[in-house]
């Protein structure tokens, strides 16, 4: 497929805009936290008990942002954003101090979902924010370079997680994910640029479900976004068998199993910079496509894979495949959703992914159960696959790709 990239003059770079250099930045170093915290609480949940715990604190992660799905949009999308964005960076910093001052299992699982239930309410928020920030001509590389961003410190912060957890204890490295999260709260505060809802506007009926809504009337997003359901599905059901294949059947060490997944991290990163490099939604949407196909073909590749080369090449295909795909579909869903709801559409979208998490873990360890680990990438590999020739088609026949009518019809659905 061939993607068509635009060279913007120097004085359109995202970084010529203030609050993008604080925005940026300040996520980037919170996802860093994030990691930090995520290797610190698996190691203390771990002393609880097995295997049953670990899916306990799974739980608490991706729960939150299902439930909040008719709520965080709707909070995002009424209130000034100042107000959102500040209010939910500092729930966030609370949780993570109630963590690295409690230690008790219950009281972690309870902590995990309030830091979880601000994480749904901001994420929609920054990403509404956007394009007020850099104008919709700029959403794409703005949006590819920030998930770059993020990939980049969230593999920093899995490779110093450990090591903090080791040299301060789980209470260090959680007060250092709480520290970033009042960063965010200081930066959210500074940011000039604003979002509020308008004056006198009477809300639409229905306007729980207007994010789920928003999604599927537009004719490329209901065809799009379940491309990424199913790469959610596929790929976090290989992540429950990966570590069997990475140790068990090519016999490498701990520290070849975090050298793939670092692989994999790092062709994520490149895959999300490559695609905000594109315009236009023809462009994205056959990024989405060639995301679904590469990711398909490295899964197939993985099961079959007898050496180290044959696996790192299907890890680094994987990575950059899922860097295509969840950039180009995120800058879609917020370039062709209209401005009054986007929070809404926003926190569907992310609700919807971790549900497919959920049944993700599920998936796994069936599929691994019945058809073992080998057969279980290939079986993944072959799903994606298909799901992107079958969308192919019909994402080809969509008419005004390169319009936001579709963000009209929302308004008036």
């Amino acid at each position: 497929m061939n993607f068509r990239i635009v060279k913007q003059p120097l004085q359109t770079s995202i970084w010529s805009f203030r609050d993008v250099r604080l925005v940026l930045p300040a996520r980037a170093l919170s996802s860093a936290g994030d990691s930090i915290a995520l290797i610190a609480l698996m190691l203390r949940v771990s002393e609880y008990g097995g295997p049953g715990t670990m899916t306990a604190l799974l739980l608490a992660f991706a729960v939150p942002t299902v439930v909040m799905i008719p709520f965080a949009g709707r909070i995002v999308d009424s209130h000034d954003s100042r107000t959102v964005l500040v209010s939910a960076s500092l729930v966030q910093a609370s949780a993570g101090i109630g963590l690295a001052f409690g230690d008790g299992l219950a009281e972690t699982l309870v902590l995990v979902c309030l830091l979880q239930v601000g994480t749904a309410v901001s994420g929609p928020a920054w990403a509404a924010l956007i394009p007020r920030i850099v104008g919709e001509d700029l959403v794409g590389r703005t949006t590819g370079t920030s998930q770059a961003l993020v990939g980049v410190a969230t593999l920093a912060g899995a490779a110093v997680g450990g090591v903090l957890v080791a040299w301060s204890g789980d209470r260090g490295a959680l007060l250092v994910d709480a520290t970033t999260f009042l960063v965010l709260a200081v930066v959210a505060r500074l940011v000039v640029t604003r979002r509020r809802p308008e004056r006198g506007v009477v809300p639409e009926p229905g306007a729980m479900t207007a994010g789920l809504r928003g999604i599927f009337s537009d004719a490329l997003l209901r065809i799009l976004v379940p491309c990424l359901w199913m790469f959610v599905l596929a790929g976090e059901a290989v992540n429950v068998v990966e570590v069997y294949l990475i140790t068990g059947e090519l016999g490498l060490d701990a520290a070849g199993y975090g050298g793939v997944v670092a692989v994999q991290g790092a062709g994520a990163i490149a895959g999300a910079w490559l695609t905000g490099r594109l315009v236009g939604a023809i462009t994205r949407s056959r990024a989405v496509l060639a995301g679904m196909a590469a990711i398909g073909v490295a899964c197939v590749l993985m099961g079959l894979a007898n050496g180290v080369v044959t696996l790192l090449i299907g890890s680094v295909t994987v990575g950059f495949g899922s860097g295509l795909l969840n950039a180009a579909v995120g800058t879609l869903v917020v370039t062709r959703s209209a401005e009054a709801v986007r929070g809404r559409v926003v926190a569907a979208l992310n609700g919807t992914a971790r549900a497919c998490s959920l049944f993700a873990l599920v998936l796994g360890g069936l599929l691994g159960a019945l058809l073992g680990t080998r057969m279980t990438f290939v079986a993944c590999g072959a799903a994606c696959g298909v799901a992107a020739a079958a969308a192919a088609v019909p994402v080809l026949r969509v008419k005004g790709l390169e319009t936001n009518d579709s963000a009209q019809k929302v308004l008036s659905h």
